[in-house]
């Protein structure tokens, strides 16, 4: 398990030394650098911080909990891109970290996104996105109406490499989540912000960030 540990935090601070300089690039792009730099920045640090604990997502025990499943859908839009995006996730077996007043857990999200262009005449009209997402959910305890707040990030595929009139270079992309609402035991509502790009796998890479509505069902 230390060994374990250690090996975690070392992948977790090289990738986080790594990524500023793909940021700061990506940011030269019509994305909202503050809100894009503050999301992609939380959902690695999450991540990092989940395989130093060697806790889930990154440890596959134990797994994820089929009995504690969310059908979720996300409207928004980004200028003429409107899109929706269905996700069906399910709990994680292991809170990431707990005390008297606090919890850190999540779920792993499958996610298909359909966006469509409300432009006459754009180089790709509508498109498919799908992708495989850990979402980590922040929450005061013993709060009334039970606020949270939500990062994640995951991998995505898009059906083009164009989005609208965007060339995104190439159809593997990332997509970041940042998150906030307020849950019970049968549902979630709140704001989600999505922002899509390739880290500068290849360039050019316009970011896309759709602002949405986010409706969750717990079953």
């Amino acid at each position: 398990m230390k060994q374990w540990k250690i090996l975690s935090l070392l992948t977790a601070s090289l990738f986080l030394l790594l990524k500023p300089p793909l940021i700061l690039a990506a940011g030269t792009d019509s994305s909202n650098s503050t809100l894009m730099n503050a999301t992609i920045v939380g959902a690695i640090g999450s991540l990092g911080f989940a395989c130093f604990l060697g806790k889930p997502p990154c440890s596959l025990s134990p797994g994820i909990n089929t009995k504690k499943l969310t059908l979720s859908a996300d409207a928004g839009a980004d200028n003429t891109v409107n899109q929706v995006r269905l996700a069906l996730g399910a709990d994680w077996k292991e809170t990431l970290w707990e005390n008297d007043h606090f919890i850190i857990d999540g779920r792993w999200e499958i996610n298909t996104n359909f966006w469509e262009s409300s432009q006459s005449n754009p180089v790709n009209k509508n498109g498919v996105i799908l992708g495989l997402t850990p979402v980590f959910h922040y929450s005061p305890k013993n709060i009334w109406a039970n606020p949270y707040f939500e990062l994640g990030g995951g991998p995505q595929l898009m059906s083009n490499t164009y989005l609208e009139n965007e060339n995104k270079s190439t159809q593997f992309q990332f997509g970041s989540i940042l998150g906030f609402g307020v849950s019970n035991k049968y549902l979630e509502v709140g704001y989600r912000y999505l922002h899509i790009s390739n880290a500068n796998i290849e360039l050019p890479n316009p970011g896309t960030d759709f602002h949405n509505i986010h409706l969750g069902i717990k079953f």
